[in-house]
């Protein structure tokens, strides 16, 4: 008996390692397009964001490994009658199901561990290293969207098209202590940067030159420095598990609240904590979630697969994509509901773990009725004529 649970749970070990670096992989590789395209790496950039991004490629992808890896060892058990000879051989049925427990609870502390500190610190150093080259950001977002907003400086660059350092049709929109708010249009421009200080200089000729105070020319070489911001805000998907038990208890904790202006309004600081609040407990419970529900993914794989027979690897994909795409929707969904939920946010709290809880119970249901119905025909026979009876 120790055998053969050795050899299944091995198996299904072999499975979750091959279908973990398989989804792990396309998820990184989207993940290095997407900041290729919104931040413009370099290449040596690109291969430490790649180098970044496992933990958190890793996290979106072991449930779906875990639940495929159940599903196609089972089922190929199924489908090659090999359960059929061991409970031919007197094993019960139930006895085969103690290695998708096993496995389902590594998958659940498995998911549990990146969501607690690997995760999010390392998605937080991607998001950094993406801002550490403040030239090629600056230069990538205006020339794929034309469009600059700082909100710390209170700055605001719209170009028509950017050719090396020029700027064509820049529009700035900036507030000065000296001048009050400030418009300006230029047919031309070009920028210089200040890598050590962190500074833009921009210099626009011929440029229309509207303020407050009316003290600048309205056609001169019009000449603006921008402290560009180098500090990334941690969000609340940033912090470590621990931290976001302190942000919910003290939601003063975080960038959010810590980096508001001087002279806010208390009512603005008050609904600043409560949406911090909203946030953090939706993040929080969404983690803690996820990992129960991994593990209900896991035994309802194993059920699916014996009952479809899905051994192979195409269908059991179908049957294990189905279940853990809708659990993903679903609490990715009630995470939002929670999150603008800024009054109340505990009383939709639910909502999160609902799909997940609900798997585990349907993944408990499915292997009791495989076992005590499914496996034994007669039960069911005497199940029902004692109904009918």
């Amino acid at each position: 008996m120790r055998i053969l649970h050795r050899y299944v749970l091995i198996e299904m070990l072999k499975a979750l390692a091959l279908a973990l670096a398989a989804v792990s992989g396309v998820v990184c590789f989207a993940m290095v397009l997407s900041a290729l395209q919104q931040h413009g790496l370099s290449p040596v950039s690109s291969l430490l964001y790649m180098l970044l991004s496992v933990p958190g490629a890793m996290y979106i992808a072991l449930p779906l490994s875990a639940v495929l890896a159940a599903t196609l060892v089972y089922g190929r058990l199924a489908a090659d009658n090999e359960l059929m000879a061991c409970r031919a051989s007197g094993i019960p049925l139930s006895s085969l199901f103690w290695p998708t427990i096993l496995l389902a609870i590594v998958a659940a502390a498995g998911c549990m561990g990146l969501a607690s500190w690997p995760m999010p610190e390392s998605s937080y150093a991607a998001k950094c290293l993406a801002r550490a080259d403040i030239e090629r950001l600056f230069f990538t977002q205006l020339g794929s969207t034309g469009r600059i907003r700082l909100k710390e400086t209170n700055f605001q660059i719209t170009v028509d098209r950017v050719v090396g350092d020029m700027l064509y049709g820049p529009t700035l929109k900036y507030r000065d202590s000296k001048n009050g708010q400030t418009y300006c249009y230029a047919p031309y421009g070009r920028v210089e940067f200040d890598s050590k200080n962190n500074r833009a200089k921009l210099a626009l000729w011929e440029a229309l030159v509207v303020d407050e105070a009316h003290s600048s020319p309205i056609r001169a070489t019009h000449v603006v420095s921008v402290d560009l911001p180098t500090y990334v805000p941690r969000r609340e998907d940033d912090l470590t598990l621990w931290y976001l038990l302190a942000v919910e208890h003290n939601p003063a904790l975080a960038d959010r609240v810590r980096l508001l202006e001087e002279g806010t309004s208390p009512q603005a600081i008050q609904r600043a904590k409560d949406s911090v609040r909203a946030r953090t407990l939706s993040e929080l419970h969404g983690r803690l979630a996820a990992a129960l529900g991994c593990f209900g993914l896991v035994l309802l794989g194993a059920g699916l697969g014996v009952y479809f027979h899905s051994g192979h690897l195409l269908t059991a994909f179908g049957v294990a994509l189905a279940p853990w795409l809708g659990a993903t929707i679903l609490t990715m969904a009630a995470m939002k509901t929670v999150t603008r939920a800024i009054e109340a946010p505990d009383r939709l709290l639910w909502l999160i773990w609902a799909p997940n809880v609900l798997v585990t119970i349907g993944g408990l249901l499915f292997l009791a009725y495989l076992v005590w119905i499914w496996s034994s025909p007669v039960r069911w026979r005497v199940l029902v004529g004692g109904r009918r009876g």
